[in-house]
């Protein structure tokens, strides 16, 4: 016998409103694609300007030396309240502070001071390889002797960042400000990025050097065999003597006119088209 129960009519699941799969969703209650504030943005893009003007002078062919005064001055543009930037470069580790390169003659000042103290944020950051932001406030508590030599410059803020020359040479990118509300956050982070990059810039640009002064030597020295080898088959022809006994008869030439073998040479080389070539007797 058929129940006369009415049936209830099947019930669909709930259905999720429809998303765009290419939003992304953020769980917080925030907007995630929320972008940087126009000041961050600016900032940015001030480094990276910095950056492709240093390539291009890399590109040139400039020395460490002139790519590190270009480096200060760069960064004095790109880092806002950066009124003074410059370079300190150690010898032989830690020792024999320099100032190699700076956009103000008053940083020579400032960081003879911490030569002259020992201490200092640009010392600091160079021995221990870490950024170093420090207002005023603080600068005679960690450091100071350099806190009473420095008094009355009118630096209120400074901003270190370590840099590794070569295996000899540590050093640190200084920025001093006059403004005591010190640097922000992002400078010590696009510092520091931009001192890595600066870094592998002067490594690069010495170690050219480096090779360009190999390769002019090795050039010289084939030039000066060349022509030792030239004066040694014109004494041989001349005297009717072996390789080895023209170099000899060379070689006491030399020193008995107080005048090395590859200059000797080279006024044999050049007599043959003035006159009749010497024997060349000891």
């Amino acid at each position: 016998m058929a129940s006369n129960t009415p049936q209830n009519p099947p019930q669909n699941p709930p259905q999720n409103p429809p998303t765009d799969k290419h939003s992304p969703t953020d769980h917080s209650g925030t907007d995630s694609t929320e972008l940087p504030p126009a000041s961050t943005i600016a900032r940015v893009t001030s480094y990276t300007r910095a950056l492709e003007n240093i390539s291009r002078l890399l590109l040139s062919g400039h020395d460490a030396g002139a790519l590190m005064q270009a480096v200060c001055r760069e960064v004095s543009l790109a880092v806002p309240d950066a009124d003074m930037v410059g370079i300190t470069v150690l010898q032989d580790g830690a020792d024999h502070p320099t100032t190699a390169a700076s956009s103000d003659p008053r940083v020579n000042d400032v960081d003879e001071d911490q030569y002259r103290a020992d201490e200092g944020p640009c010392l600091e950051a160079a021995r221990t390889g870490q950024m170093v932001r420090v207002r005023v406030d603080d600068v005679a508590e960690r450091w100071p002797r350099f806190a009473a030599n420095v008094t009355g410059m009118g630096v209120r803020s400074y901003l270190s960042a370590p840099m590794s020359m070569d295996d000899r040479h540590l050093g640190a990118l200084n920025i001093y400000s006059r403004n005591s509300h010190g640097f922000e956050d992002i400078d010590e982070v696009l510092v520091q990025l931009f001192s890595t990059a600066v870094e592998a810039a002067v490594r690069i640009t010495s170690r050219v050097k480096t090779a360009e002064t190999e390769l002019n030597g090795l050039i010289t020295a084939m030039t000066t065999r060349a022509d030792i080898d030239q004066a040694k088959g014109i004494i041989m022809a001349v005297r009717g003597v072996s390789a080895d006994e023209a170099f000899a008869l060379l070689s006491e030439r030399s020193q008995n006119t107080n005048v090395k073998v590859s200059a000797l040479a080279a006024e044999m080389i050049r007599s043959i088209s003035t006159g009749p070539v010497s024997s060349t007797k000891a």
